[in-house]
């Protein structure tokens, strides 16, 4: 009963705060309320730390909603929930099976909710003990509230304008948003994952069971040695051929400055497809040290080719990470110059702890873990920054040309461009009189602060 009434609570709200308004700041209050739907149907004992980090880490997003409202920030704050949801039913789930488990959940909607007595307590529903708590827990309170509704709506405009009841309501809107409602408020509530998430949860361990390294020191299979020589072959050719590429690349983008559009296509083209084979590269290595090999005691000329091969792509993300910089002093900085750096950081990030992996033997569940955390972080450290403002600051200050009509299409450097005498006092003012015309709870923070000096 108490998950249903939370429930149904939720669904209620949530159509009044999304009623004839867009996604603003009424997303962060729905995530607020999604976050205390959750900590009031799960059990104390299942809050474990992860789940108040996840939390923190929630506050962060829905700031940066409240404050952008940009789909960086929406994606923070969605995952976050589905993360917390997981985390707060099944504390012991890994991080790897989350993103399943939330499918899952979301998906078999369809199939559980209309099976009312998996969810509601229909039989007996009906007694005189529901009629009195109909009366005394939802019939006198409702009628107090709505009482004094109307004497504070008649005192204050602005107290009014959130409980303004249109008569002449969009019956349709109205019927969507409880559906869209009852749909997110029911995952969060009645959380449901297959059992055989619980089968694959036993397997995924950071470390190599006991009982495995034991079988270890028995006999080894006759294909053992040949299983290892062909991984210290592929890792010697590996090495070989990235090195040989690594100084045809060098040669070929640092050996002669290139002129006009030539390099921005041969970044474009290229810088990528790098990216992609410094992960391709950590996918290799997981396939060959995924059992045996950590620990064989005659491979260790495979795990030297190994981190050389690791430090080689290392070397080589440094190169690409150069070769943008030279774009970036040419041409200026966008987006999608920065998303290369970022992508650059994360393809360095999962390297090193490759290199951890195969040094203290962990399992590739380990290192698929770790990366998917790191991930997430950047997810949520990226949703806070102004990643507007940076690119409209460094290409004021350094870009040859300033670019005017891109850092105008850019949505929170505003302040900045009227500050550098880029827009007029009647624009920036037609700016933030547009934003303030629509809904208190449609706005968001960071064009109500905006100011002409």
């Amino acid at each position: 009963m108490k998950k249903n009434l939370v429930l149904f609570v939720g669904v209620v709200l949530f159509v009044a705060l999304f009623y004839n308004r867009e996604p603003g700041l009424n997303f962060s209050l729905f995530a607020i309320l999604a976050w205390l739907a959750i900590v009031l149907t799960t059990e104390r004992e299942n809050h474990k730390p992860t789940f108040w980090w996840l939390t923190a880490a929630l506050g962060i997003a829905t700031g940066a909603f409240a404050w952008y409202g940009d789909p960086v920030s929406f994606l923070a704050v969605f995952a976050s929930l589905v993360a917390l949801t997981c985390k707060a039913h099944q504390p012991v789930i890994n991080v790897l099976l989350v993103p399943f488990a939330g499918a899952a959940n979301f998906i078999s909607f369809l199939f559980r909710a209309p099976v009312l007595t998996g969810w509601l307590p229909v039989n007996g529903i009906f007694t005189a003990a529901f009629y009195k708590k109909a009366v005394y827990y939802f019939l006198i309170p409702a009628m107090l509230a709505t009482i004094f509704l109307v004497v504070y709506s008649s005192s204050s405009d602005l107290f009014q304008s959130f409980f303004y009841i249109n008569w002449n309501a969009d019956f349709l809107q109205i019927g969507f948003l409880s559906a869209l409602g009852f749909f997110l408020m029911f995952c969060f509530v009645h959380y449901w994952a297959p059992s055989q998430l619980f089968l694959v949860n036993n397997k995924l361990n950071d470390h190599f069971q006991e009982a495995y390294r034991l079988s270890l020191q028995g006999p080894q299979h006759p294909d053992a040695g040949f299983y290892r020589k062909s991984a210290e072959i592929s890792f010697i050719l590996l090495n070989i051929l990235v090195l040989f590429f690594i100084v045809t690349y060098c040669v070929e983008q640092f050996g002669h400055m290139n002129r006009g559009g030539s390099l921005s296509s041969a970044l474009h083209e290229r810088v990528y497809l790098l990216i992609f084979s410094i992960a391709m590269a950590i996918l290799v290595i997981m396939l060959f040290f995924k059992g045996r090999l950590n620990f064989d005691a005659k491979a260790r000329l495979l795990r030297n080719s190994a981190y050389a091969w690791i430090l080689l792509n290392l070397f080589l993300a440094g190169v690409v990470a150069l070769k943008n910089n030279q774009y970036i002093e040419a041409y200026g900085l966008t987006f999608k110059r920065i998303g290369v750096h970022i992508f650059l950081l994360l393809c360095i990030a999962g390297l090193l702890l490759t290199i951890l992996k195969i040094k203290n033997r962990k399992t590739n569940a380990y290192l698929a873990g770790r990366m998917l955390w790191v991930f997430y972080t950047t997810l949520i450290i990226g949703c806070v920054v102004n990643w507007s403002w940076i690119v409209t600051k460094y290409n004021l200050a350094h870009a040859q040309t300033f670019d005017l009509q891109y850092a105008q299409r850019l949505p929170f450097n505003k302040q900045l461009l009227y500050d550098a005498g880029k827009l007029t006092k009647e624009e920036l003012y037609q700016i933030r009189y547009d934003h303030q015309q629509r809904p208190l709870l449609s706005q968001n923070l960071y064009y109500s602060f905006l100011k002409t000096r």
